[in-house]
């Protein structure tokens, strides 16, 4: 296998490239190459040549591109110009989660059968044993470098994926989903599915519990502070995406500004 081969990522390139996801990269790289122009010319060639090819080869540069580029180009008034939809596309791979297409009651169930769960006259809350193991998991994942913690990604999922560290999280190019989940997100992640799956949940079902699981979190998968309600605004690194609102609700670290959980819009 060439060096060029080994860079191409087929599921995002060909039939199934997202030309809304193309146009943004390219204008990213275009902008970051003229910029880099301004102090070395020879600088902004290569960081213009070198987007291209990975843009060309790779589908896109910039992680969890399919969640956020086809809402920016439709916030731009140009969804028109670009055929996102139809067979082969890259919808299915949007969601920055490690999700999985589960019937939610059908989760719910399982996890109240294993014990991960409990039901209670004022909600639903993770059972003790659940969330002892839970936590403790996500302390020994929290010792991890970032390239441990892509290996130990690409061990929990019950499926063939490239995984990589990039960015400060993990990206994962899978069958059916490519991702950019945050450090936080991934140890908890991780975590649910090491518990879920030890108490004899389908590791299909695991997989599209870990988003929700995130909602039980106390305490900081990557740092160990405690977790608050908050808006993106107060954590770190302000909004959670281009289209996000600065006050969109979501479960943050009070120490380090983590985003654990964002809330859905009402």
């Amino acid at each position: 296998m060439s060096v060029i081969d080994s860079l191409r990522r087929p599921e995002h390139t060909g039939e199934n490239r997202c030309l809304p996801c193309t146009a943004v990269n390219v204008a990213l790289v275009v902008v970051v190459g003229l910029a880099v122009s301004v102090l070395s010319p020879v600088a902004g060639l290569l960081v213009l040549v070198g987007g291209a090819l990975s843009v060309y080869l790779r589908g896109y540069v910039v992680p969890g591109t399919p969640s956020f580029a086809p809402r920016l180009v439709a916030a731009a008034g140009l969804a028109g110009v670009f055929d996102h939809g139809g067979e082969g596309s890259t919808s299915d791979r949007r969601s920055e989660s490690l999700d999985a297409d589960v019937d939610p009651d059908a989760m719910l169930s399982a996890l109240l059968n294993a014990g991960v769960l409990v039901e209670e006259a004022d909600g639903l809350f993770l059972t003790d044993d659940a969330r002892e193991e839970w936590e403790s998991t996500m302390a020994t994942l929290r010792k991890t470098t970032d390239e441990e913690l892509a290996e130990a990604v690409a061990n929990a999922v019950p499926f063939e994926a490239t995984v990589d560290a990039e960015f400060d999280g993990i990206s994962l190019d899978g069958p059916s989903m490519s991702v950019w989940i945050s450090r936080p997100q991934a140890i908890a992640d991780v975590a649910t599915l090491y518990a879920v799956v030890e108490r004899g949940v389908d590791p299909t079902v695991a997989l599209a519990a870990t988003e929700p699981m995130r909602m039980f979190v106390e305490v900081c998968p990557d740092c160990g502070g405690p977790v608050e309600e908050t808006t993106t605004r107060n954590c770190c690194g302000g909004t959670a995406g281009l289209y996000d609102s600065p006050d969109h609700e979501v479960l943050g670290c009070a120490d380090c500004g983590a985003v654990v959980y964002e809330f859905p819009d009402e």
